[in-house]
């Protein structure tokens, strides 16, 4: 799905580069709020819904058809999540190499929306199979490993982790694409170190988002 939704973006990408590079600045903004957001509802959710707890029913009660359905579901709203978020890194990628050939441009910007593809997707594999990993060092070790127990009870912390570093790279780029394309909110922040001024414009933005959707 990710390399579809590659396939997709790239060809526009180049030609907007080609006869609309004007543009270009416009969808990473769009593409900021998005993150900021994204980042932002994160941090909301976290705060006031906390508590909150979802009736999940065991697989044993569902269908092998049902449970198909929903993992249908999940994988339909992953790629959409993935298109947008791919049409940020193809743009970002593009701004940088904005002013050289084209054939540079569709060199640069074709390696890293592969680079994105297989690197991040190759990660996130091996990261969620790393209780498995963990289970077969057991099994193999007549059921008592101590690097198997690790890797097994390491993933729920680790994706606790991703979580709370996803939300905060969401929010730095998006501060980060605002402070670099608009003369205006760069100086707001001129004189705060570069990281927490990204953090405090990629918040704010998310916020408005956030109050703008939920009103």
């Amino acid at each position: 799905g990710s390399f579809i939704n590659k396939a997709i973006i790239l060809p526009f990408a180049f030609l907007l580069s080609a006869f609309a590079p004007w543009l270009i600045v416009p969808i990473l903004m769009i593409g900021g709020v998005y993150l900021a957001y994204e980042g932002v509802e994160k941090i909301y959710e976290y705060f006031f819904h906390r508590g909150e707890k979802k009736h999940i029913e065991s697989l044993e009660q569902k269908s092998k058809e049902e449970v198909l359905s929903e993992e249908k579901e999940k994988v339909k709203s992953a790629i959409i999540t993935d298109f947008i978020l791919s049409i940020e890194i193809i743009i970002i990628a593009l701004s940088t190499v904005a002013d050289q050939t084209i054939t540079v441009q569709i060199g640069a910007v074709t390696f890293v929306a592969l680079l994105a593809t297989v690197g991040v997707y190759g990660l996130v594999a091996l990261l969620v199979r790393m209780d498995d990993f963990g289970y077969k060092l057991i099994a193999m070790n007549g059921g008592e490993s101590k690097v198997g127990e690790f890797f097994v009870l390491s993933l729920p912390k680790v994706i606790k982790a991703l979580t709370v570093i996803g939300t905060i790279a969401m929010l730095l780029v998006a501060g980060g694409i605002f402070i670099h394309n608009s003369h205006y909110v760069h100086e707001l922040v001129h004189g705060i170190p570069f990281v927490f001024g990204d953090l405090i414009i990629g918040f704010v933005v998310g916020a408005v988002a956030v109050a703008g959707i939920m009103g």
